[in-house]
C-alpha cells in the first residue's frame, strides 16, 4: 500500500470517528504518514454511494442545487466519501429552506425512524454543508406546512416506488 492510499484510508477512518479533538495524527509502520488537522463537517454517513449519486442527479436535473456543484463535494458533504476533495465547496441550494429540510428529512428518513439519527443532528450540520441561494445560513428552517410543486417533486422522488399502475 502506497503512502497516498494510506493517507486516504486514515482520512476516511478519522472522518467517521471524528476529529474534533485530534490535531495531527502520526502513523508509524514502515514510514510516517501525517494526516492533516481538522476536516470539514459532513452529514451523517448513512447513504450509499449509489443513492447519493441518484440524489445528486435528481437535484441537479431539477435545479435544486446549482449546476456547478461538483459531485465529489456533494458526496463528501453528504457523508458518503471520507476523503475531502481538494477544492471543497458547500452545496448551494436554489430552493427554500423548507425544501432543503424536506430533502434532508426524506434522505435520512429510515435512520430517523429507527432512532439511529436525530433530526437535531441534521439541523446542526446543515448550515456547515449547505448554502441557500448563495448565502450562509445560521439555522435550518423549522418544519412548516409549505406546499409547492417543488416539495411534491422532492417527496415523489423519495417515495418508494410501487408496482401498482
Amino acid at each position: 500500500m502506497n503512502d497516498e492510499t494510506k493517507k486516504e484510508m486514515f482520512n476516511f477512518i478519522l472522518s467517521k470517528v471524528g476529529m474534533d479533538s485530534i490535531g495531527q495524527v502520526v502513523f508509524e509502520q514502515n514510514n510516517n504518514i501525517y494526516v492533516s488537522g481538522k476536516q470539514h463537517a459532513q452529514m451523517p454517513a448513512y447513504l450509499t454511494r449509489e443513492k447519493a449519486v441518484e440524489i445528486y442527479n435528481f437535484l441537479i436535473e431539477n435545479n435544486f442545487i446549482i449546476s456547478s456543484t461538483h459531485v465529489d463535494s456533494f458526496l463528501y458533504l453528504m457523508g458518503v466519501s471520507g476523503v475531502e476533495p481538494k477544492k471543497l465547496s458547500l452545496i448551494d441550494w436554489n430552493g427554500t429552506q423548507q425544501q432543503l429540510r424536506t430533502m434532508l428529512t426524506l434522505a435520512f428518513e429510515d435512520q430517523i425512524k429507527r432512532s439511529a439519527l436525530r433530526l437535531a443532528e441534521i439541523e446542526r450540520l446543515c448550515p456547515l454543508c449547505f448554502l441557500v441561494k448563495g448565502k450562509k445560513i445560521n439555522v435550518l428552517a423549522k418544519s412548516s406546512n409549505e406546499t409547492s410543486l417543488e416539495i411534491d417533486k422532492i417527496t415523489d422522488f423519495f417515495r418508494p416506488k410501487s408496482n401498482i399502475i
